[in-house]
């Protein structure tokens, strides 16, 4: 049995409590013992009596002295050592503060602490004054015994074994090798001799060990007999026979020795020829890729042997085959081989060189042309290509056949060269043939009016002309025989050729690009040569001016395509709708010339402009159809020249009722399409309805200023746009069968009889309905005029109320809307005012103030809300910053942008900024970028253009604009403009408005900190800030949006530079060109560098063809040609050189044409 740490019980008043109640009753305590107060106040008042006595006073005025008797505290009441306090006001009151331990009026009972039964787990209780203890049986510990021993605490477990705790007892669990309660002995594993074959056991810490020496065994108890071989005895992978205490190597071939450990060198008898490398097979090195004739992975298998490596030029097993490299016939262009040990030579034709004859010598780089002539390569030759004037092979022969030629004005006269003997021929122009361009072989085509003719058969199949005409469609020309045909037309103002054979079309060719019925001659041709038909278009608007398309012919094979008997096929010229002229006509390559034709040819191609002067009225477009026009008219109008108007009809003028109805004597159908003019202002009302007896079918009406359709049993269709504008607009609106069921005959217009059956539509229409058709045909508002009829209308009858002939306005001037002296002019159905000039608005209400020219120049005036401001380009140089308050901005316009002109080449500086923390905005120019920020709220991150920004600092003037992506919106994306880009740049972040700089105690705004350079427009929300003060006294009454702070500096207006050409700082006579802020030099013949400081190099730019080129003193430069070439620039041999008539050849810088080549080249 334990014995546990003694138990207490407070049961004493807290400490600071007695030190208060000692200090109250001290003066009390201090009293002489037995000292009792006087009655009599003047026989005892001098304390006679002696300690332990009182004093008691008489009746005859004396005292006597009596024992005192204990009262109160002084008879000791409290026990145990407790402290006793007098109580007042009764002298004889006490309270005992007991100590503790004890209780009771007197501390005179002792308290029982095990009473609380404090002791755990079976522990026996002591009762002890003030405390108590616990005797703890075996296994606890504690003041109460709540704590149960650890018996492990003491590491009983002996050699690394685990300790289990119990209650007063503890439990070993050994590691493997040791037993014991506390596992102090350690096992003998030896004791079951484990090992066989006569091995020694030798005992370790939880095993054994078996010495197999001398006995002919291994393995960890000697149990498996030694094999020799499985040492591996037998080098390069060779095989090992086991034997009796003995093994064999079984040798790959290539290696030999009693364990296979020789390599036998196969190349030490050289078998390689002509210095071939020899390579043992059996060098593992070799393989994996290392060498080509080696792949794969190396094996012992394959290891005898020997390869060769030959040298260039040999092969086989030993190098001793010499390769052929003319084998693969390297030598081009008919060039012969010769064999060399590796190697070969090509001994080359003429025409031709390089190693394999690759290469076509280019006669031309010897420049033979003479006179400008233009070399063009050949095999073993040139063609020179001469201007006209010259021939012969390096056009040095004058040509002189056109001297004395009788050409005609209109024509060219080509000089040839041929044989040695000089000739000209005639280039005659187009609609002229024969050897002195004598014929005509332009004639007119009359529509449906075809010209035929016959040519010969047996030439190429194709038809070649010009033409001219204003119509769209018709055929040209077409070529046909027995068999096949190909016909050459416009179809839309398109050239297309069709080839037909035995009736099918076989080939369609088009040319869409191009517009032919423009009045002008065009060259055109459609020819089938070697199976693919091709055709061609001479235009200006064509790449190359030749516009082409083909294909090629497809089966059955055309009769045309082979040789034809002597014959004739026919050819047919216009037809159809085609109207214009022809000329140069050739068939199968004859050409047809007008007298060949027949009687009913039209020579030459005379014709009047039929839409000059224009015969269509009211805007019509005139269609020219070659001998007639057509007027295609805009509705309202018709007739030949589009001067019938078909009248438009009024409704609801001056307030009245209008509508009017039709019965239509059958339906229209199975499609309907209803189109008419519409003018009005008002935004709803009742157009157009097909009704029956008892439902409308379709009703037709204006709502919300839109037009929109009512289809009975289907959805309702919108047309887009506003409709009430007061202009002229056509409508239409289709409907296919699915919509048209229970139509209706009735057809009302404008309104109902009833105006309250058209309540549902917006009630009755007014305004204006023009030109109403159904399917094409009239539905009139009035009778016809005469001689105005020439539209068909739809039968049935009609009736009508209230309508207007023409579409008349109301007068919108009374009473007179305009103020301000405004005159009013009616504008249909609406008013325009014309303002006096210091007044603008619908009404002249709003007042001008530019218009008394309030700012002094350079500033310009600018209108703003109740007011104007003076707009400027200022400069600053590093001074104080311009400052403007907001202040007098209107609360009802959003301040969400801004926009500001400068320019600079400073790149550290400010160009606008304001805060009124948080919120602030700020532009700069930061390491000569642009950059920016907005912040608007504590609650927002803020905006921040990306850096680095667009590069600003190079003194050009820019335009930057920042703005918010969505102005409506608390807060969104910033972007940013500059030098009006079509795609911004946003900001990074998000931020709101910038009302922070507007109305009272609104944010200052500073322009230009730490600034050099110029500021131009400047704005806010749009609103400009006033670089420039107005005139004094100007304008009185108005108001700045943003004003200048008081007392702030004014900025020096206008733009300006620094002076940096004054003085000059170029050198050599070089001029100073002012960049702002910068400068740049002009520099003078033979001077450079960026002040004109250094000599310039004349020949730098290699100006000379040949020769050396020599720098003089005064900058320019001297060509020094070789022998046998001369000039400036040394170009031209001297045979042809003529230094008193140099010039530059004719046509130099620019598009040079490519001449016909002359002479026995060509």
């Amino acid at each position: 049995m334990a014995l546990a740490r003694p138990g207490t019980r407070d049961l004493m008043p807290p400490v600071p409590l007695l030190l208060l109640l000692l200090l109250l009753w001290a003066p009390a305590l201090a009293l002489p013992t037995g000292t009792v107060p006087s009655e009599t106040p003047g026989a005892c008042a001098s304390d006679p009596c002696a300690p332990g006595t009182e004093c008691q006073a008489t009746e005859s005025g004396g005292y006597t002295c009596r024992p005192t008797e204990p009262r109160g505290c002084a008879s000791q009441p409290c026990h145990h050592g407790a402290l006793c306090v007098p109580q007042d006001p009764d002298p004889n009151g006490f309270r005992c503060y007991c100590v503790p331990g004890f209780q009771g009026p007197h501390c005179e009972l002792d308290i029982d602490e095990c009473a609380s039964r404090p002791c755990h787990h079976g522990a026996t209780c002591r009762n002890l004054a003030d405390r108590y203890e616990c005797h703890c049986p075996l296994g606890y510990a504690g003041v109460t015994c709540e704590s149960e021993v650890d018996e492990c605490a003491s590491a009983p477990c002996l050699h690394g074994g685990s300790c289990l705790d119990g209650v007063g007892s503890y439990r070993c669990v050994c590691a493997p090798g040791y037993g014991g309660a506390s596992c102090q002995l350690d096992l003998d594993e030896c004791q079951s001799q484990p090992c066989a074959h006569g091995g020694v056991c030798h005992d370790l810490v939880n095993g054994f060990q078996c010495d197999c020496a001398d006995t002919g065994f291994e393995g960890t108890r000697c149990e498996q007999e030694v094999l020799e071989c499985a040492s591996s005895p037998c080098a390069h992978n060779a095989s090992c026979l086991e034997g009796l205490g003995s093994f064999r190597c079984l040798c790959w071939p290539g290696y030999s020795g009693e364990w296979c450990e020789v390599d036998e060198d196969e190349c030490a008898s050289g078998p390689c020829q002509h210095g071939g490398q020899c390579l043992q097979r059996s060098d593992p090195t070799l393989y994996g890729g290392i060498q080509a004739a080696f792949p794969g992975a190396f094996s012992f298998r394959y290891a005898a042997g020997f390869l060769c490596r030959c040298p260039l030029g040999f092969e086989g097993d030993d190098c001793s085959v010499d390769v052929d490299e003319c084998a693969s016939r390297p030598c081009l262009s008919g060039g012969l081989c010769q064999d060399l040990p590796n190697s070969f030579q090509c001994h080359c034709p003429d025409g031709y060189t390089g190693p394999t004859c690759q290469e076509d010598v280019n006669e031309c780089l010897s420049e033979p042309c003479l006179h400008g002539g233009t070399c063009e390569d050949t095999v073993a030759g040139y063609i020179c290509w001469c201007p006209e004037t010259w021939g012969g092979h390096d056009c040095s022969v004058q040509l002189t056949g056109c001297e004395g030629h009788t050409c005609p004005l209109a024509a060219t006269c080509i000089p040839t060269f041929k044989s040695g003997v000089h000739s000209y021929t005639c280039r005659c122009p187009p609609g002229t043939h024969g050897p002195l361009c004598g014929q005509n072989t332009t004639f007119s085509v009359v529509a449906g009016n075809p010209v035929r003719a016959v040519v010969p058969a047996g030439g190429p199949l194709g038809l070649a002309l010009r033409f001219r005409t204003t119509v769209t469609s018709g055929p040209l020309a077409t070529r046909s025989d027995t068999q096949d045909s190909l016909e050459l037309a416009l179809v839309g103002a398109m050239l297309q050729a069709t080839l037909r054979s035995r009736g099918n079309n076989v080939l369609v060719l088009r040319l869409l690009d191009m517009a032919l019925n423009d009045g002008y001659w065009h060259q055109v041709e459609v020819a089938l040569r070697l199976g693919v038909l091709e055709l061609r278009l001479w235009h200006e608007g064509c790449p190359a001016r030749l516009c082409m398309a083909s294909s090629p012919v497809a089966l059955p094979p055309l009769a045309s395509q082979a040789p034809m008997p002597a014959g004739f096929c026919s050819s047919q010229l216009g037809g159809g709708a085609f109207a214009g002229c022809l000329q140069d006509v050739h068939v199968d390559g004859h050409l047809l010339l007008p007298e060949d034709l027949g009687e009913n040819v039209l020579l030459g191609c005379g014709r009047q402009e039929q839409c000059q002067p224009p015969p269509c009225a009211h805007g019509g477009a005139c269609v020219d159809l070659w001998t007639h026009f057509l007027c295609d008219c805009p509705r309202p109008y018709s007739g030949p020249t589009c001067a019938d108007e078909v009248p438009a009809a009024t409704f609801g003028l001056g307030g009245t009722l209008s509508s009017a109805s039709f019965l239509l004597n059958q339906l229209p159908g199975p499609n309907l399409t209803v189109s008419f003019l519409l003018r009005t202002r008002e935004p709803a009302g009742l157009l157009l309805q097909f009704a029956n007896d008892s439902a409308a079918g379709l009703t037709v009406f204006l709502s919300e200023g839109q037009i929109r359709a009512e289809v009975l049993g289907s959805p309702a269709l919108l047309l887009p746009g506003r409709w009430d504008d007061g202009l002229r607009h056509l409508v239409m609106l289709s409907f296919g069968p699915d919509h048209l069921q229970s139509l209706g005959q009735q057809v009302h217009v404008g309104g109902r009889l009833f105006p309250a059956d058209a309540q549902p539509w917006g009630g009755p229409f007014r305004g204006c309905i023009q030109d109403l058709r159904l399917n094409g045909l009239h539905l009139p508002f009035f009778p016809p005029l005469l001689g105005n009829s020439s539209q068909p209308s739809a039968p049935g009858s009609r009736q009508s109320w209230n309508l207007t002939m023409g579409c008349v306005s109301e007068d919108t001037c009374s009473p007179d809307p305009c103020l301000n002296g405004g005159t009013c002019l009616v504008t249909w159905n609406d008013f325009h005012c014309t303002c006096p000039d210091n007044f603008t608005g619908p009404t002249c209400a709003q007042q001008l103030w530019c218009p008394g020219q309030p700012c002094l120049p350079p500033a310009t005036c600018e209108e703003v809300p109740d007011g104007f401001v003076c707009v400027a380009e200022a400069t600053f140089r590093e001074g104080p910053p311009a400052e403007f308050s907001g202040h007098n901005a209107s609360s009802g316009r959003a301040l969400s942008g801004l926009s500001l002109a400068f320019r600079t080449r400073d790149p550290e500086a400010g160009l606008l900024r304001a805060e009124d923390a948080p919120a602030t905005i700020w532009l700069a120019v930061r390491n000569g970028s642009l950059a920016a920020g907005v912040r608007s709220g504590p609650s927002l991150p803020g905006a921040v253009l990306p850096a680095p920004g667009p590069r600003v600092a190079d003194g050009a003037w820019h335009r930057v604009r920042l703005a918010m992506e969505r102005p409506e919106a608390a807060a969104s994306r910033w972007l940013l403009w500059l030098d009006g880009a079509a795609t911004p740049v946003a900001l990074r972040g998000l931020a709101g408005d910038l009302d922070f700089l507007r109305g009272p105690g609104a944010a200052r705004v500073l322009l230009a900190e730490n600034f050099t350079g110029c500021l131009g427009r400047v704005a806010l929300g749009g609103l400009p800030l006033p670089l420039a003060r107005p005139r004094p006294g100007a304008a009185p009454g108005s108001r700045e949006p943003f004003s200048a702070w008081p007392g702030a500096p004014a900025p020096l207006l206008g733009c300006r530079g620094a002076p940096v050409c004054v003085p000059s700082p170029c050198l050599h006579g070089g001029a100073c060109r002012d960049l702002f802020d910068a400068v740049a030099c002009a520099c003078g013949p033979g001077w450079e560098g960026p002040r004109c400081e250094a000599r310039a190099d004349p020949c730098r730019s290699a100006p000379c063809a040949r020769g050396r080129c020599h720098a003089r003193p005064d900058g320019r430069f001297e060509c020094r040609c070789p022998p046998g070439f001369a000039g400036p620039r040394c170009r031209c041999a001297e045979a042809f050189w003529d230094p008193g008539s140099w010039r530059l050849p004719q046509g130099w810088g620019q598009e040079r044409r490519r001449p016909r080549p002359v002479g026995g080249a060509g």
